[in-house]
């Protein structure tokens, strides 16, 4: 057991970030778990309450911003007091040709929840769409590691 309920919450522009959490949710699922899988869209600070597990997916566009979906959720989090007592890991995507702004929402994501005094899990994890390898392939490889890691532990 994991220990605790996980919720993966997802900010894509495009839908990449939510096939790579699709990944994350499959191996969770193979190691014996199970996850919730959602958009930011609408959620509201409330909606990480269930989970003691936090697993953000989240693209990078424009400038380092946050995708539309999840900037709601984003500043909901922000106006909480603590997040003591959950724990975390972020997957960001972006695009190292634009090096000033690469994967600078995942960067968000993560010094938001450990500012707020949630545990992280595992070093944030980036990956480039100009790398050559699938998005969803990191995910899944990424997922493998901490899913092991916290099965060892258990």
């Amino acid at each position: 057991m994991l220990g605790g309920r996980i919720g993966i919450f997802v900010a894509t522009m495009t839908g990449l970030a939510e096939l790579c959490a699709q990944e994350v949710r499959d191996v969770i699922a193979a190691s014996g778990q199970t996850a919730d899988l959602k958009l930011m869209d609408g959620l509201g600070a409330e909606a990480i309450d269930p989970y003691d597990l936090l697993v953000i997916v989240s693209s990078t566009y424009g400038h380092g911003d946050i995708p539309d979906n999840g900037q709601a959720f984003f500043r909901a989090l922000e106006g909480k007091e603590s997040l003591e007592g959950k724990r975390f890991a972020v997957f960001g995507l972006g695009d190292r040709t634009y090096a000033d702004t690469f994967c600078h929402a995942g960067e968000k994501w993560d010094s938001l929840l450990a500012g707020k005094g949630a545990a992280r899990l595992i070093a944030l994890q980036i990956h480039d769409a100009s790398s050559g390898t699938l998005a969803e392939d990191a995910a899944r490889s990424w997922a493998e590691g901490w899913v092991s890691q916290l099965a060892e532990a258990a």
